[in-house]
């Protein structure tokens, strides 16, 4: 072979060497910058998550307050009532609109204090005579007896003009709430 072309495909090879050795660190650079964008991006989304998960917390911290504090609460008789649902189930029970003479309401904002513990007590009775398992309970109050007649019959309405929902009345004689007092 020719010097000339020996140098020259010599001169080709070495270029070739060179240009995918810069292609290839071009490529990792890229590849670097790519995963720190990631990495940032994920890092901004735990810390999102992080502060509302902690906002949260803040929310629920301060529910309870108003629920446990003795000082703020003042007894009165409400009238209340309880639902109790479960999202797979098409059955919904409701007691009746029931008087409570001992509830206590927290001063500031007339809030039923210990709510979750009538929920409760609503929800173990579903759980032990029905042996309905995961049931969401609520429980709605009010100091006005109109009021919480007027809420009780909206309810009532509502499950009985769906089809799909069977609405099962728990009577007075089956349940009762019973006040909870602060220790």
């Amino acid at each position: 072979m020719n010097r000339g072309v020996k140098f020259g495909l010599l001169l080709g090879a070495f270029l070739l060497m060179t240009t995918l050795g810069y292609a290839q660190d071009i490529e990792a650079a890229l590849n670097d910058a790519a995963l720190r964008k990631q990495q940032e991006l994920m890092d901004r989304r735990q810390a999102r998550r992080e502060k509302q998960i902690e906002k949260e917390k803040k929310k629920l911290e301060k529910k309870e307050k108003i629920d446990t504090q003795r000082a703020e609460t003042y007894t009165v008789p409400v009238y209340m009532f309880a639902i109790s649902a479960q999202f797979g189930d098409s059955v919904v029970y409701v007691t009746n609109l029931q008087k409570v003479d001992d509830a206590q309401l927290t001063r500031k904002y007339d809030y039923l204090a210990f709510r979750s513990e009538y929920s409760h007590q609503f929800n173990k009775y579903v759980t032990s005579s029905y042996f309905k398992e995961n049931q969401v309970t609520s429980v709605v109050f009010d100091k006005n007896r109109k009021k919480a007649l007027k809420r009780f019959n909206k309810i009532l309405k509502l499950y009985e003009h769906d089809r799909g929902m069977h609405l099962m009345l728990v009577t007075d004689d089956r349940f009762h709430f019973t006040a909870i007092q602060v220790d």
